[in-house]
């Protein structure tokens, strides 16, 4: 079932999406990501055995032991790691057409890339005027699949029913199951 198929059966008001390997997939080598915030959070505790995170909850966990003062230190380096390893973006056209076309819902990006590099992507894609929100990872203090970025999208005068969380990751689906919100995985957007 595509999306527009899932929406006639399950209507719904918002529509939140993730960006990278949802809407576009970004042509950037991430093998090395988790290495390199190993060797930050060693920084704060040298007996940190995180040194290859592979889960997104490695990040959170190391947040909530080591508080606010780490959050921003791990956003400007992803800031730097995007900014350094981003070659460009290869777009899901099916998505892309339907929400250049979509009427009648609010749409929102919610992605746990830094903003520079969200924005640059929807600028480079026509899209950017199509979005009421976008919660990057700048804007939160957990990323997915913590709901922390939610919070900025929600509207607590409306249903959770009437939210769609579109995304490819088990971190997006993550998010939406803890928040109470519809999950819809985008692989049919791919190219094949």
């Amino acid at each position: 079932m595509n999306l527009s198929e899932y929406l006639a059966k399950n209507p719904k008001k918002y529509l939140i999406f993730d960006f990278d390997e949802t809407i576009a997939k970004l042509e950037m080598d991430w093998s090395h990501y988790f290495s390199e915030m190993g060797l930050l959070y060693k920084k704060f505790d040298p007996s940190c055995q995180h040194v290859a995170f592979s889960e997104f909850e490695g990040c959170n966990d190391f947040v909530r032991k080591y508080g606010q003062k780490v959050s921003p230190l791990i956003r400007a380096a992803t800031q730097d790691y995007e900014k350094k390893f981003n070659h460009g973006l290869t777009p899901y056209p099916e998505l892309v057409e339907f929400i250049k076309n979509v009427q009648g819902y609010e749409l929102s990006v919610y992605s746990s890339n830094s903003r520079q590099t969200v924005l640059k992507g929807l600028a480079e894609l026509g899209l950017i005027d199509k979005f009421e929100q976008i919660v990057s990872r700048d804007e939160v203090t957990y990323i997915k699949p913590d709901p922390d970025g939610f919070s900025l999208i929600y509207d607590p005068t409306t249903a959770k029913e009437d939210y769609l969380m579109i995304g490819n990751s088990s971190a997006d689906k993550g998010m939406a199951e803890a928040v109470g919100i519809d999950f819809f995985l985008a692989e049919d957007f791919r190219p094949i």
